[in-house]
């Protein structure tokens, strides 16, 4: 395999490291010339108008955790079509061809909890006394029931890979410690 003249991705071994070797020359001359050199922006940030109370962001994504419409998505309509399979009209993109499976309701009743009335499922009784103190969004919607696709639209905001993340995002916004 090492004597092979080419690799998989029709180059040259020595055409694959140079044009590799240009990709991060450029991406390292990019990231110094920014930091401290003669791209470098030596502003000073704004004070907030008010100072700021929280210390942390708690950003909780549980893959493969309990269902939103089991939690803090409460979706009324699933009790009408509970045991019928998904109209036509609604139906998502990304099935992949697979067959659609029927609709469920959510398992356990929602209460609203705190002077705000947000909804939280009995499954949280004990976190439904903290309502208030709570910012939960609801407002990610994609055309994708597929989780792998939607998760990447929850932290991109697209179905395809390759964009900037909520992550990224905060860093960028916000700066980070060491800067």
């Amino acid at each position: 395999m090492l004597n092979h003249p080419m690799f998989p991705c029709g180059k040259s071994r020595r055409e694959f490291v140079w044009e590799m070797g240009n990709g991060f020359a450029g991406l390292a001359l990019t990231s110094l010339l920014s930091d401290g050199g003669f791209f470098a922006q030596h502003a000073v940030a704004d004070q907030p108008p008010v100072q700021p109370r929280a210390k942390s962001c708690i950003f909780l994504m549980m893959n493969g955790a309990p269902s939103q419409v089991d939690t803090f998505d409460y979706k009324p309509e699933l009790k009408k079509f509970a045991g019928k399979q998904l109209p036509a009209d609604k139906k998502f993109i990304n099935s992949g061809g697979r067959k659609m499976g029927y609709l469920t309701p959510a398992w356990r009743p929602f209460r609203p909890g705190g002077e705000s009335g947000l909804l939280i499922s009995d499954y949280f009784p004990n976190v439904r006394k903290h309502a208030d103190k709570l910012c939960v969004l609801n407002s990610c919607h994609t055309d994708s029931h597929a989780h792998g696709s939607a998760l990447v639209a929850m932290n991109t905001g697209k179905t395809l890979i390759g964009r900037p993340s909520l992550g990224s995002w905060c860093v960028y916004g916000l700066g980070t410690e060491n800067e």
